[in-house]
């Protein structure tokens, strides 16, 4: 047996924690792992104790500038359009790099994050197994049940309900044959014969394995692809977690010492987490948290930056107002110390409040987010407030209600928090995922050849 296990992600903290927890857990048990990445991610690979492949053909500002544009994408088609044409640019010279070191040293397995379909495709080219991951399992379209992407739909109640799910999933899937067929040249140049194969499953995922890095029990009632197998979040934070993506060497680094480490009154504490994308919004929520914690004199708040250094004069706790705490980021594996969590509903953020089995408040931003905000309130996990129902006084009046209600939860969100924590405890990402990914790499290389298949 030959061959490496090649983990091929971004280097977004959302997408590049996960990897990396799965690679940790790879080379304990002697599979050789290589990251690769771009140079933003080395620091954070080479704390985690593994090998850093950085890609010479990615710039790190361009993709920034991709992954975290000045306007909110959601479901504009011309804006996701205008996102996705700068994304294919990025794709091909990516693409072309790993062709010509599959060329040269062909890996057993490839395990690309799914928005690197580029590394699967040429790990198939030449001989070697294709692994999609994906934190978010909610990205992957769907032939039946309700279609993400639309601003977080609940499941329907009626017939009316089940129209309009059916009417945004033949608009879904409409928009991507339409975005193809604009971009035919480029995408096939990538070696993509069209948006699903003959089977209607996406090319962009591989046809024999994804790793679904979530929950089954939070997600909505649909059908999966065959080729999918949930294994559990990873919840993973490199050691020290040097480096921010998209920024300056010589940025000066936020505060990063969380309270939750030091001895503190044991009023109630909160965090606030905003992520690591949208600069912007997370500026415009630090302004609210501070309104916000001025009408909760008995709560302590503390915010992770995420990466971003807020402007104006800060106190000698990170903050422009003293009863703000401010953080770099937080540690998903150390959340305990929390009474409740104020967050944006990223996937990982998500899956770490639920293994902490934190009462949420969840303001979705873009992406994703509202989707995993309509599962957490679904399942009675979470209060949803919209990003414009917290601007201004009254958004912080509302923003501080919410709070004291997630402090006090009902006994049905105990119960439904309880659920979930447990559920989390019994789902390792890094484990069910390796478990997977050794087992492929244990069998030898794939078939290769040729496996987009026919535009359906």
């Amino acid at each position: 047996m030959t061959g490496h296990v090649e983990l091929v992600s971004p280097p977004f903290a959302g997408h590049l924690h996960p990897t990396l927890g799965i690679g940790v857990e790879l080379a304990r048990r002697g599979v050789p792992v290589r990251v690769v990445s771009t140079e933003a991610a080395r620091a954070q690979i080479e704390a985690a104790g593994l090998t850093a492949v950085a890609l010479e053909s990615a710039d790190d500002r361009v993709i920034a500038g991709i992954a975290d544009p000045p306007e909110r994408i959601g479901a504009n088609p011309v804006r996701l359009h205008r996102q996705f044409r700068g994304t294919l640019g990025v794709l091909g010279t990516i693409g072309d790099e790993l062709e010509r070191r599959y060329r040269d040293e062909r890996p057993a397995v490839v395990v690309a994050d799914f928005t690197l379909p580029v590394a699967g495709i040429a790990a198939h080219r030449h001989g070697a197994r294709w692994i999609t991951v994906i934190a978010s399992p909610v990205a992957i379209g769907s032939v039946d049940g309700t279609p993400a992407y639309f601003g977080g739909w609940a499941p329907p109640r009626g017939a009316a309900g089940r129209v309009r799910d059916a009417a945004a999933r033949g608009a879904a899937r409409a928009f991507k044959r339409g975005v193809f067929a604009m971009n035919a040249a480029p995408l096939q140049a990538l070696g993509f014969s069209g948006a699903f194969r003959a089977d209607g499953t996406e090319q962009v995922y591989s046809p024999e394995l994804v790793l679904g890095l979530g929950l089954p029990e939070l997600e909505l009632p649909r059908t999966w692809p065959p080729a999918m197998r949930f294994v559990g979040p990873v919840r993973y934070t490199p050691p020290g977690r040097p480096g921010a993506w998209g920024a300056e060497t010589s940025a000066a680094p936020p505060v990063v010492t969380s309270s939750t480490d030091a001895a503190v009154s044991r009023r109630p504490l909160v965090l606030v987490s905003c992520g690591t994308h949208l600069a912007a919004t997370k500026a415009e929520l630090l302004g609210i948290v501070e309104r916000t914690a001025a009408l909760l004199p008995g709560v302590d708040l503390e915010m992770t930056l995420g990466g971003t250094q807020p402007d104006g004069d800060l106190g000698a706790n990170g903050a422009r107002d003293a009863r703000v705490h401010l953080i770099d980021y937080a540690d998903y594996g150390e959340l305990g110390g929390y009474d409740a969590i104020v967050h944006h509903g990223g996937a990982g953020i998500v899956h770490a409040a639920l293994a902490a089995g934190l009462p949420a408040v969840v303001i979705p931003v873009d992406y994703d987010q509202p989707d995993l905000a309509a599962r957490l309130v679904h399942h009675g996990l979470a209060e949803r407030l919209a990003p414009s129902a917290v601007r201004g006084a009254a958004g912080a009046t509302r923003l501080a209600a919410a709070i004291e209600r997630a402090l006090a939860p009902s006994d049905g969100r105990r119960l439904a928090l309880a659920r979930f924590r447990l559920a989390s405890e019994h789902r390792d990402g890094a484990t069910g995922a390796a478990d997977l990914i050794e087992e492929a790499w244990m069998s030898g290389v794939g078939a290769g050849g040729e496996q987009s298949g026919a535009m359906a």
